[in-house]
């Protein structure tokens, strides 16, 4: 799923197209509105970031019905400040530093972030992830896209309000 943004034009700051890609690691703006932007490969970033650091698929069905879907799971965790649970249990606690994960989640959820404009872009996420310090912005609860295509959270695309006009086409070709 990264390299979506390359499909957008250097003269366009986004571009509605229909989608493609893998439920769950694409934007909710790319997934639901079918609005694609740079910032489409970060928010697939954020995810895999998480899916790192628990252990865990995107979608899990193995797990109880209240952590089957990892970010919405990851959310929780940080939001009762207890991310570090986050942390796959596999894990010898005594090879990773608490703190530094903390950060690194908290970076995951700002690439996660339901408002376009709150995400970071993929060059100040190396930036973040290069600083020692904890970032200076808070992550705001993401939109949840579960197994189903559920959507809960926000899903605003922008700081204003602007509704796609995303449309598909499909085209029937025949051979000569």
């Amino acid at each position: 799923d990264f390299g979506l943004a390359r499909l957008l034009p250097d003269d366009h700051s986004h571009l509605s197209t229909r989608f493609a890609g893998t439920l769950g690691y694409t934007a909710p703006e790319y997934a639901i509105h079918g609005q694609l932007s740079e910032k489409v490969d970060t928010y697939s970033f954020g995810i895999v970031i998480l899916e790192i650091i628990s252990g865990r698929k995107i979608n899990d069905t193995r797990v109880e019905a209240e952590t089957q879907y990892l970010l919405e799971s990851a959310w929780k965790l940080y939001e009762n400040e207890n991310v570090i649970k986050l942390v796959d249990g596999s894990l010898d606690h005594e090879e990773y530093m608490p703190e530094e994960v903390k950060r690194i989640i908290e970076i995951a959820l700002l690439c996660t972030q339901s408002v376009v404009a709150s995400r970071p872009t993929m060059s100040e996420v190396v930036v973040l992830l290069l600083s020692r310090n904890s970032p200076e912005i808070m992550p705001t609860r993401p939109t949840f896209i579960d197994s189903i295509s559920r959507v809960r959270g926000e899903t605003s695309t922008s700081s204003s309000s602007s509704a796609s006009k995303a449309t598909v086409s499909i085209s029937h070709l025949s051979a000569r």
